[in-house]
C-alpha cells in the first residue's frame, strides 16, 4: 500500500512501544497516518495514576493534531469517561466526529483505511466512510479486570460482523474470530529486529543500574501490573533462589509495597523503548511470568521475540500462543515449582553461539515482514 490514508484507533495511548506503535510507524513510511490514542476501557477512578493519565491526556488534547514523524500524526480524543454521565454515548460520538473530522480536514485526507485495535471504537467506527475496515485483535479485551465483560464480548461481536478483514496476533483470537468472518488472518507479532540483535553489538554497554547486580540475572519487561504478572510466582522466585537478581522493567501499576522485603527483586521503573538492549545486555534469561486469566491464555507476548533477537533464553507460564508458537525453543512451565527448576535450566543456554543463533533465527520476523503480509492481504479483499 502507498499514498494511502490511514486511520489507526488505538487500545494505547501514543508513546507506548506496543504493537500499534510499531505498526503506526511502518504504515507511515508511504501513506499518511493518523494514530488515534485509546478512549480507554473503564470509568477513572479517584488514583494517582487515573488523575495523571487524565492531566496528560487533557494536555496532549490542547495541542492539537501533532505531527510525531514525517507523514504521522495523532490525535488524543476527549471523550467523556465517566460511566453514570446522562447522554454519555451520544455526546460521546458527537465530540469524536468533531475532532476526527477537523483532524481529517486539517491534515487532507481520502477516503482512508481504518484500522481498529479494540472493540470499545464500535460506536465510532461504524459510519465512517472508507476503503476498508480492519479489525486488528492482539488481546482479549473482555479479560481486563473490571471491564463489562459482556459489553466488551457483545461489541467484539459485532465489529467481527462489521470489519472487511481481520488480523489476530494470536491462534485463539484467530479460531474464534474466523467462525464468523472468514476474511480472518493469524498475524503474530513482528520484532524491532536490528533494535534488539544489536544487544549482541560490542558498542552496547549494560544498563548502569544492573552492571553491579549479582548474577545470574533473570530480566522481565513489560506492564507490570496484576492484569498480567503473577505476583506470587515472583515471590516465589524470589524466595527460592535468593542468590538470582530478578528485574523487572516497566510502567508498574501493583501496590507500592507489593515486594517489600524481597531484596532480590528490583523493579526499575520505565525506560526508553531504545535502552532495552541495554538491559537485555546485563541479563541471562529472559522470563514471562504472566498469571493465568482468559486475558493472557488468548495473548501473543510481544517480549517473547524481542528476548530471542536478543539472544536471550526464554522461560515463561504455559501460555497457549507460547506453546504453540515457540515451545521447542522456549523452557514452558505449568506451574511454579518448573517455572525455578525451569530457570536452573536455561542458565546452561546462555552461551555465545547459542545467543546468535536465537538472534538470527528471529530476521525473517520483524515488523516490516508482518507489514508487507498485511498489505498483501489487505489488497487481495474484494
Amino acid at each position: 500500500m502507498k499514498d494511502q490514508s490511514i486511520i489507526l484507533f488505538s487500545s494505547d495511548d501514543w508513546g507506548w512501544k506496543t504493537s500499534k506503535y510499531q505498526l503506526s510507524t511502518r504504515f507511515a513510511k508511504n501513506n499518511k497516518v493518523l494514530f488515534v490514542s485509546s478512549i480507554g476501557f473503564r470509568a477513572p477512578k479517584a488514583t494517582a495514576g487515573d488523575m495523571k493519565r487524565i492531566w496528560n491526556k487533557l494536555a496532549s488534547f490542547f495541542k492539537g493534531v501533532k505531527k510525531v514523524e514525517e507523514n504521522l500524526y495523532v490525535l488524543t480524543p476527549i471523550v467523556i469517561p465517566f460511566a453514570r454521565f446522562p447522554f454519555k454515548n451520544g455526546i460521546n460520538k458527537l465530540l469524536l466526529k468533531m475532532q476526527l473530522g477537523w483532524a481529517k480536514f486539517k491534515l487532507k485526507f481520502d477516503t482512508p483505511y481504518v484500522f481498529a485495535f479494540s472493540e470499545n471504537w464500535l460506536e465510532y467506527v461504524r459510519n465512517i466512510k472508507r476503503k476498508k475496515l480492519i479489525y486488528y485483535c492482539v488481546d482479549e479485551q473482555a479479560g481486563f479486570e473490571g471491564l463489562d465483560a459482556e459489553r466488551f464480548i457483545s461489541m467484539d461481536r459485532q465489529m467481527n460482523q462489521l470489519a472487511d478483514v481481520i488480523f489476530c496476533s494470536a491462534r485463539s483470537l484467530y479460531e474464534k474470530n474466523k467462525q464468523n468472518n472468514s476474511n480472518t488472518h493469524y498475524m503474530p507479532h513482528g520484532v524491532n529486529y536490528k533494535l534488539f540483535a544489536s544487544t549482541l553489538d560490542q558498542s552496547v554497554q549494560i544498563a548502569d543500574d544492573m552492571a553491579t547486580m549479582s548474577k545470574p540475572v533473570f530480566l522481565f519487561f513489560g506492564h507490570i501490573s496484576y492484569d498480567w504478572v503473577d505476583k506470587d510466582l515472583v515471590k516465589f522466585l524470589a524466595k527460592e533462589r535468593p542468590e538470582y537478581s530478578w528485574v523487572y522493567v516497566g510502567r508498574y501499576s501493583m501496590d507500592a509495597d507489593e515486594f517489600a522485603g524481597y531484596n532480590n527483586v528490583h523493579v526499575m521503573g520505565e525506560r526508553d523503548f531504545e535502552q532495552l538492549p541495554s538491559y537485555c545486555k546485563g541479563a541471562d534469561v529472559g522470563t514471562i511470568p504472566f498469571v493465568y486469566s482468559d486475558l493472557t491464555n488468548n495473548c501473543n507476548p510481544l517480549k517473547l521475540p524481542e528476548y530471542f533477537s536478543a539472544g536471550l533464553p526464554v522461560v515463561s507460564t504455559n501460555i497457549p500462543e507460547v506453546q504453540k508458537s515457540y515451545g521447542e525453543e522456549t523452557f514452558v512451565a505449568s506451574n511454579n515449582q518448573e517455572f525455578l527448576e525451569a530457570c536452573d535450566q536455561a542458565l546452561a543456554e546462555n552461551d555465545d553461539s547459542k545467543r546468535q543463533q536465537r538472534s538470527d533465527s528471529m530476521q525473517e520476523q520483524s515488523w516490516e515482514h508482518r507489514v508487507n503480509n498485511i498489505y498483501e492481504i489487505i489488497l487481495a479483499h474484494r
